[in-house]
């Protein structure tokens, strides 16, 4: 039998305008770079040590994320996060996610359920450590987990083509009061429902818990909007109202 002489695992390189996009992308994220904040290329490759062309390859792979913007003559910045495009995005990730549990209760296998429940252990033990980032970057891989278990292929890439846009929005509304011990609640509950094959209850799980999320992001724009550009005069009578969610529901 004829030995295979690639038998070590090959893992392609990041480019270096991926490598300062993701490095770009995590600082946007957890907050160290707030919106409307300029970046000048020239600042940028001095900092990060690399030329400036890569630094302008970053910033069209963050412009198609939702991240960055880059105006002709003015460079790129930090994009704003608005009402609209928070309702907008949590409404289409709600409905997403929720297709994703409804057919995971279907469809997951015995493996996708134990990896869910591990991830949801972990979080578990970097909630009681106050280690927040840990518990978000778990928390982005226990929906991977998610939409794996789906078995559809195709919702699993929109998916995961639509995170980079939420990230954001979804470290934020994690930090609110009460969120980490909410969603993992809610992970647990979902995790048990998927079990017990019970479809329509991981679907209303999945999508309340969203739906909930960005109640509670929307209310932290109106009641702190220094930390944001602009409202537009979004004001809390603008606020979706979550009704009749029973025992399985508190924002």
């Amino acid at each position: 039998m004829k030995s295979n002489p690639f038998s070590t695992k090959f893992l392609v390189p990041l480019s270096t305008a991926e490598g300062v996009s993701q490095y770009l992308e995590k600082a946007i994220v957890f907050g160290d770079l707030k919106p409307g904040t300029r970046l000048i290329e020239r600042d940028l490759a001095e900092t990060l040590g690399v030329s400036r062309i890569p630094i302008r390859e970053a910033f069209r792979i963050l412009e198609i994320g939702g991240l960055v913007k880059i105006i002709p003559r003015k460079g790129a910045q930090v994009t704003a996060i608005s009402p609209k495009e928070i309702e907008d995005i949590y409404t289409l990730r709600a409905h997403l996610v929720s297709l994703a549990a409804k057919l995971a209760a279907a469809n997951a296998q015995e493996s996708d359920l134990q990896a869910m429940t591990q991830i949801s252990k972990r979080m578990e033990e970097k909630m009681k450590k106050n280690d927040f980032r840990s518990f978000f970057e778990l928390n982005v891989q226990f929906h991977h987990l998610l939409a794996k278990a789906s078995g559809n292929q195709k919702l699993k890439q929109i998916l995961e083509n639509l995170g980079k846009q939420t990230f954001r929005f979804r470290y934020i509304s994690l930090g609110l009061p009460g969120r980490l011990k909410l969603t993992l609640g809610k992970h647990n509950q979902l995790i048990a429902a998927i079990k017990a094959r019970n479809g329509k209850l991981s679907e209303k799980i999945a999508q309340r818990n969203i739906e909930g999320a960005k109640v509670a992001l929307l209310k932290y724009m109106v009641d702190h909007p220094e930390h944001f550009d602009s409202l537009g005069g979004y004001s809390v009578s603008k606020i979706p109202v979550i009704k009749n969610y029973g025992s399985l529901w508190t924002v």
